[in-house]
């Protein structure tokens, strides 16, 4: 395999054009290194720090993981991952998976794409298989369609979504954010137990509503609308099939979460997850403090309203209730800031694992190296191999091409690989 590499800075600006197979990955050198099979296959130029790849067959390449990049065209499959700068993709023939990367754009996946761990916002233009996008930190958008199914699971901004086959949506509605979901097929969305937000089921051919805490009519019809908590958030749906909604208490707790990294990592997470949880027990008392200082002064003014005692406690029983749902949604808050720690710890384990690979890999070279003086020749030793990663990442694409394995296959492939 032939390898070609330029020196660049830690963001350069790059542009990439496959006619084959891409695997992309962003490490902690300032370098560029790309493989082929056939050296006339590659052509890498680069003035200052603008660099343009060409590759007329597959291609494995590694950059710096702050590099700003823009993909013209991927004739193959591709598999993007631990890339810090913004991301640009114009068109992917084959399936797309993209893995821990930034702020993404992209405008057509003709295969099936999976998008995981998006630290920043996420739009798609057309993607004409399925998709399955997981935990995005900003809005996620599709600006045209995606003709197959959808699978999305935790978004953190705003959500527009435009799907021709069926959506399978679970979600935690924020104050102030809007999610328009327009489907061909069916809907399924699932929402936390004490999810805020107004919602408007605009079309359906059939609502099912299971959510205890909303009264809801025997017969329900579209367009039709209800609220849940506070309203704070708000929902738009569309759907040429049914829409499910389900609201179920979170699958969460501070105790189950693990990140399994390095000794001193994990010390400094276990640290950080302590004083999180500190925070929240402290601000829960603080806010079960303040429900007791209202209601005594609640109890003060109704005693002299002159209203009756059951009207009296209606009130008090009502604002009670309203101050306690004020207290969960403070401890979800604070949930969601530990949620983002853990993507920041996760991204500083990334960022040492890198080091530590460039570390060893200069530490072979040097052993590499003859010495300046021997007394005697050395045994002739089989130089260390090369490391496979990158040969079996590609491996995983042709079987994908091949029909052999699913989209699915293979990112579960990928995922054991690299010993998820």
């Amino acid at each position: 395999m032939d390898k070609q590499s330029v020196p660049t800075s830690e963001n350069p600006t790059v542009t990439l054009n496959v006619n084959g197979d891409l695997v992309l990955q962003g490490w902690d050198e300032n370098e560029i290194v790309a493989k082929v099979s056939n050296k006339n296959d590659l052509t890498i130029e680069h003035v200052d720090d603008q660099v343009n790849i060409t590759c007329r067959d597959d291609c494995n390449v590694r950059m710096p993981a702050g590099a700003q990049v823009t993909i013209t065209s991927i004739d193959g499959n591709a598999i993007i991952k631990a890339l810090e700068g913004t991301l640009t993709i114009q068109s992917v023939s084959g399936d797309l998976i993209l893995r821990t990367v930034s702020e993404t754009k992209v405008d057509k996946v003709h295969g099936n794409l999976v998008a995981k761990n998006i630290a920043g916002s996420f739009k798609l233009g057309i993607v004409n298989g399925n998709a399955k996008v997981r935990d995005i930190q900003e809005d996620f958008l599709v600006e045209n369609i995606i003709n197959g199914n959808l699978k999305l699971d935790d978004v953190d901004g705003e959500v527009m979504l435009n799907v021709n086959g069926n959506a399978a949506i679970r979600l935690d509605p924020s104050t102030g954010k809007t999610y328009r979901f327009v489907s061909n097929g069916n809907i399924l969305c699932r929402l936390p137990s004490d999810a805020s937000a107004e919602v408007n089921i605009q079309q359906a051919s059939k609502i099912s509503i299971h959510a205890p805490e909303v009264e809801l009519p025997s017969e329900i019809k579209a367009p039709y609308s209800f609220t849940l908590g506070e309203g704070d958030g708000k929902m738009e749906i569309s759907a040429n099939g049914e829409v499910y909604l389900i609201s179920q208490p979170s699958d969460w707790a501070i105790d189950d979460i693990k990140i399994n990294i390095g000794e001193d990592f994990e010390s400094m997470a276990v640290t950080i997850g302590e004083q999180v949880s500190q925070q929240v027990e402290a601000h829960m008392e603080m806010l079960e403090q303040q429900i007791e200082a209202q209601m005594g002064n609640l109890s003060k003014v109704l005693s002299t309203s002159g209203l009756s005692p059951e009207q009296s406690e209606r009130i008090a029983q009502r604002a009670k209730e309203a101050s306690e749902r004020a207290g969960i949604r403070a401890q979800e808050k604070m949930r969601r800031a530990q949620e983002k720690l853990e993507r920041k710890l996760e991204s500083a384990r990334r960022r040492a694992e890198m080091k530590a690979r460039a570390a060893e890999r200069a530490a072979r070279d040097r052993r590499r190296r003859p010495e300046s003086i021997q007394w005697s020749p050395p045994p002739k030793t089989k130089a260390p191999s090369e490391p496979v990663c990158d040969e079996e990442r590609m491996m995983i694409l042709q079987m994908l091409e091949q029909g052999k394995i699913s989209i699915d296959e293979a990112e579960q492939l990928l995922s054991a690989l690299e010993g998820k």
